[in-house]
């Protein structure tokens, strides 16, 4: 079990000697959070599941930096081993390591006037070199793999398979509005409500900075959809406090969308092969609990039609 090696952990980070026993605290899609207390304090021991390189490790962490740097953004310090690299190879495990943050749930009526200011401060920390532009972001999944997955859907009688096909002809109408990304910066590509989380001082940390990259400001900053869920109010406010903050992109047309377009069908693509590959209980349910949160909360090009309206009267 990982917290069995709790010591050789504290030593490769030089964090000094445990005072207690590592515990679990918590998942995400990225890997799983242990909680480390040593005599320097409390870290949070990442646990991989999408494991990195260590040279695109090296570079989310740079950008981390700088954006910390800058001095505007909360995030949790990450720290780098006593050699200066980032990750910790231990056995089958890949790991990394941050300063501890006392988070609490996510909460989707954050204010405005938080989320905005947040967002306009990460675009305003332009550092290069930055991670590649990738197609998680930015491609579609294709009418073809669409149709590949439905297959092998129906061929294992999953639970969700009615649900997914008629949704794919929503999907498709969506990812025919891709548009290529034109002003390319560092950002963090994962802005969603549960990467931007209160914490028990009374403030926010921002998290999950891993697959930063390459991406468009503008089509980032949709992303503040996942506050303010067809509350056209809270989209108006979430923009102009962006604006009133200096953030440098603006919204207009459909490709603006390209961003929350392409993650929520590869969200949909991932959730579905990790449910078909998985080997226990565990990450089968946890994949379940994916594709109903899709089903949930879909996402509409009435929606985007809406969005542009509200973010006219802004301007």
């Amino acid at each position: 079990m990982l917290s069995d090696h709790a010591a050789t952990i504290a030593t490769a980070y030089a964090l000094g000697p445990p005072v207690r026993k590592m515990i679990f605290a918590a998942r995400g899609e990225q890997g799983r959070i242990w909680r480390l207390d040593t005599e320097r304090g409390a870290f949070a021991i990442k646990e991989l599941i999408v494991r990195q390189t260590a040279a695109a490790a090296a570079a989310d962490v740079d950008f981390q930096e700088a954006v910390l740097a800058a001095g505007a953004v909360p995030l949790p310090r990450p720290v780098r081993t006593v050699t200066g690299e980032v990750l910790v190879d231990l056995e089958r495990h890949q790991l990394r390591a941050y300063e501890w943050v006392d988070l609490l749930a996510m909460d989707r009526a954050l204010a405005p006037t938080i989320i905005g200011p947040t967002l306009a401060a990460i675009h305003r920390v332009h550092h290069a070199p930055a991670g590649p532009l990738i197609g998680w972001y930015t491609d579609p999944v294709g009418a073809v793999r669409w149709a590949e997955l439905l297959q092998c859907a129906k061929a294992a009688a999953a639970p969700f398979v009615e649900e997914f096909a008629a949704e794919i002809p929503e999907l498709v109408r969506l990812e025919a509005l891709l548009e290529p990304p034109a002003n390319l910066q560092s950002c963090h590509r994962d802005l969603w409500a549960d990467n931007i989380l209160p914490t028990s001082s009374g403030g926010i940390s921002v998290i999950d900075w891993e697959n930063c990259g390459l991406a468009d400001p503008a089509q980032e900053l949709p992303m503040v959809i996942d506050f303010a869920w067809n509350d056209q109010q809270r989209i108006a406010q979430l923009y102009s406090s962006y604006l009133d903050a200096g953030g440098s992109a603006r919204v207009s047309g459909y490709g603006a969308f390209t961003m929350l377009i392409a993650q929520f069908g590869h969200f949909w693509e991932l959730a579905i092969t990790n449910y078909f590959a998985a080997k226990v209980p565990e990450d089968k349910a946890h994949n379940l609990d994916r594709i109903a949160e899709l089903l949930n909360e879909p996402l509409r090009i009435m929606h985007l039609e809406e969005m542009l309206d509200t973010i006219a009267s802004v301007r």
